[in-house]
């Protein structure tokens, strides 16, 4: 048993942040493949640098409230005298919210538009913040409740408001990976900073538990009035019925590809939400303890320089098809959980383990998004990736009831789950490029990238 505190070498986060910083820097220094004569003075049009810009700005609103809310969600219910049972409980209605009302406001985007949706999202977020504030078990099962909505529609109606502007607009299609890796690497930024915003917020009110709650709270409501400012309205295709755009997603699955990118995107969202279920409990197996604010820190850097790898794969030097390299990330991120499923012997060795998962995380998230902007038809976007998730929520919600309040599941259990997931979507994707490897040789005609 270790019986010290185990911090680990404050070096490393340094290296990462480093390392973060040249490729960044190298970034700059990369011209659009599409536009090789762009003066560096303006490697994008400013019109499209503007509208990107004005998106990351909102969206990093988005991203910072839902981090807030959540940073000392734990240690509040603990404060509040809540058991381990209880919690769980909670964390079963935000995922059974988002199972259900979730996927109704979701899939509804198309439907009633993807401004409004962004808007409903802030009012949904910050009624949770709200009710978090009470100490009351119902009030905070209501908070669940509108978390869980509030959840959901982040998932797809900013990502969908984007994509479908863009085309809107007449950018190129290749540039929306630049959009996408810059959203991931804003959601790693507003992780670490939300984090380190709420431990100055602790320290300063002491643990009331009321302050980083109501940040995240005004942040929405600032949220709320930027997308009603900055953003135009567009919706799907005009329909008499709310629920036609989901009928329309679940008509889409019937293409293979749709279908096999959707599998992918299931196995790699569960995997992310069974990975922060049991980091903690995999870290201080044993009696151990370790500095959780460090390594968390760790974590997202990795998840950001992870993001900064995408950059590079998909939008300069290199400018890869997303399919040719993501089964083999998917594969590494899968291995990379093996040892921390079975092993507890070495923090050192499972951290490190975690740090590789989080680089395959960052470069999974923009190469799946862009995949999405392939693959999807704007007409009912949101409703197809609102498909995609009802199996995230539904496994989860089995993990909670069996594993948090039955205790009948082992945390390996639960992490083999994750790791067979992972391997089963590599597949997926490597079985999506060879079907477009057979589609470019029968056409003659180059994929986009």
């Amino acid at each position: 048993m270790e019986e010290l505190r185990w911090e680990g070498g404050r070096w490393v986060y340094g290296v990462q942040i480093l390392a973060c910083s040249v490729v960044l820097y190298s970034r700059s220094r990369v011209a659009p493949k599409s536009s090789p004569a762009i003066v560096d003075k303006a490697r994008f049009p400013v019109s499209f640098t503007s509208f990107q810009r004005t998106f990351l700005l909102v969206f990093f609103l988005a991203t910072v409230a839902d981090a807030l809310q959540g940073v000392y969600s734990e240690a509040l219910y603990e404060s509040y005298g809540l058991r381990r049972k209880e919690i769980a409980s909670l964390l079963a209605v935000g995922y059974g919210s988002s199972l259900f009302l979730g996927t109704f406001f979701a899939a509804s985007t198309d439907y009633i538009g993807r401004k409004r949706a962004c808007m409903l999202y802030g009012v949904f977020q910050a009624l949770g913040c709200l009710a978090k504030q009470s100490s009351n078990f119902h009030a905070l099962c209501c908070a669940h409740v509108s978390l869980g909505i509030a959840n959901s529609l982040l998932y797809c109606s900013f990502e969908t408001w984007m994509v479908v502007e863009h085309e809107k607009m007449g950018y190129k299609q290749e540039w929306l990976s630049e959009t996408f890796w810059l959203m991931a690497f804003c959601t790693g930024v507003a992780a670490t900073g939300s984090g380190a915003l709420a431990n100055v917020m602790m320290q300063w009110q002491g643990f009331t538990g009321w302050a980083p709650l109501a940040a995240a709270g005004v942040i929405s409501v600032l949220g709320i009035i930027a997308v009603s400012s900055a953003f135009n309205e567009n919706v799907g295709n005009s329909s008499s019925s709310i629920w036609r755009p989901l009928v329309q997603a679940v008509q889409s699955l019937h293409d293979k590809r749709i279908l096999l990118l959707g599998w992918a995107q299931v196995c790699f969202d569960f995997s992310i939400i069974i990975f922060w279920f049991l980091w903690t409990p995999t870290l201080v197996a044993d009696g151990r303890e370790v500095h959780s604010g460090l390594v968390y820190t760790r974590l997202i850097a990795s998840m950001i320089l992870g993001t900064t790898i995408a950059a590079y794969l998909l939008h300069g030097p290199y400018y890869l098809r997303p399919e040719s390299f993501l089964s083999y990330v998917l594969l590494v991120g899968g291995l990379s959980l093996f040892l921390p499923a079975w092993d507890h012997q070495e923090i050192r060795v499972l951290l490190w383990c975690f740090c590789i998962f989080h680089i395959c995380v960052g470069i999974a998230l923009p190469s799946l998004a862009r995949l999405r902007s392939i693959y999807i038809p704007n007409d009912h976007r949101a409703a197809v990736m609102t498909l995609y998730r009802v199996p995230v929520y539904v496994a989860v919600l089995i993990i909670l009831i069996r594993g948090g309040l039955l205790q009948k599941l082992h945390n390996s259990t639960i992490f083999a789950t994750a790791i067979l997931g992972l391997l089963s979507g590599a597949g997926a994707i490597y079985y999506l490029d060879r079907m477009q490897g057979v589609a470019q040789s029968r056409s003659g005609k180059k994929l986009p990238c």
